[in-house]
């Protein structure tokens, strides 16, 4: 079951991230409002509010991603995790005209990556942690 969560998500960011070369932001997006959308994901996975995450996702995401795999992911690589402390670094970028953001987010043991993917609706539209 594990392997097909990761198999989706997996699946979610490459067909983001195919295509043309990824550049810099466009105008289109803010890197203040992805970031806050970031932290709100973030949030909610330290918090155990699955469906929030998928409510922020396009129709495809909602169709493909369920909130009990995202339990069962989160819930597979959080025990080791500890508290959270911050967002250590963040990068934007944009390709094929979806805004992609990738944030390291610090814990009291760890570290995990978050590589999440937004249309110009600030739709979810992929996500992978890794």
């Amino acid at each position: 079951m594990k392997k097909y969560i990761k198999v989706i998500l997996i699946v979610l960011c490459f067909t983001v991230l195919t295509g043309c070369g990824i550049g810099k932001l466009s105008d289109k997006y803010s890197e203040d409002t992805l970031k806050k959308e970031v932290e709100g994901i973030i949030d909610n996975f330290n918090n155990g509010q699955y469906e929030d995450i998928i409510a922020k996702g396009d129709e495809v995401l909602q169709s493909k991603l369920r909130s009990d795999q995202l339990k069962d992911v989160w819930e597979g690589i959080s025990p080791k995790l500890g508290s959270y402390e911050e967002i250590s670094k963040i990068a934007f970028q944009e390709k094929d005209g979806i805004a992609v953001v990738v944030a390291i987010a610090r814990y009291e043991n760890s570290k995990v990556q978050f590589t999440m993917s937004f249309n110009e609706d600030m739709k979810l539209v992929g996500i992978y942690i890794k």
